[in-house]
């Protein structure tokens, strides 16, 4: 049996968690970065090293490209951390703007808050709307996965936007097995 990720939350329930979420444009903000682009909070806030003495990576002002609407952030591949381009929406890129306006270039955009306060901003405002499930910044990117997919994106773009090494870790996320996306393919390819 194929692995399988569990229930994402809905469109409605991620909603009512950003509305939640308005009494503050920083977590508002962190919220709609985690759910509308699937990125992970290491590459959001970026990922403790002892051995470099504190936090490497993260999203800097320098990472964002406002006029194109993307970002850049780090991940981890086969050990390496690599740069890899994510995507933003108009409305995300305008609150970026307006949150980093008074940041120098090299200032990391999300380190006035700490990683430990992040974590907990998905469940406290999913309790402020009364969501009754356990949401976690996972959750976002859960959500993000899951609706690209059932909105029609390629499988092979979705892996690439999530920073997916392996195909069927994409695949575990959007509840498809791989004779679905053959068959896909092959509507596509023969006709």
């Amino acid at each position: 049996m194929p692995k399988r990720a569990p229930d994402p939350i809905t469109e409605e329930e991620l909603n009512k968690i950003l509305d939640a979420a308005i009494i503050s444009d920083r977590d508002y903000l962190i919220l709609r970065l985690l759910a509308r682009t699937g990125i992970r909070i290491g590459e959001l806030y970026g990922v403790y090293k002892r051995e470099q003495g504190g936090w490497i990576y993260g999203i800097q002002k320098k990472d964002i490209d406002f006029r194109n609407k993307r970002l850049w952030v780090y991940s981890l591949k086969q050990r390496k951390y690599v740069r890899r381009e994510v995507l933003v929406d108009d409305a995300t890129i305008m609150l970026l703007r307006r949150h980093t306006e008074k940041m120098k270039t090299e200032d990391h955009v999300f380190r006035n808050i700490s990683y430990r306060q992040i974590q907990r901003l998905p469940k406290k405002y999913a309790q402020l709307a009364g969501v009754d499930k356990n949401v976690s910044c996972h959750s976002l990117r859960h959500f993000f996965i899951t609706h690209s997919w059932r909105k029609g994106m390629d499988i092979a773009r979705l892996q690439y936007l999530a920073g997916h090494a392996d195909l069927k870790t994409t695949m575990i996320y959007t509840h498809v097995t791989t004779e679905d996306v053959e068959k896909k393919y092959r509507e596509i390819y023969e006709g």
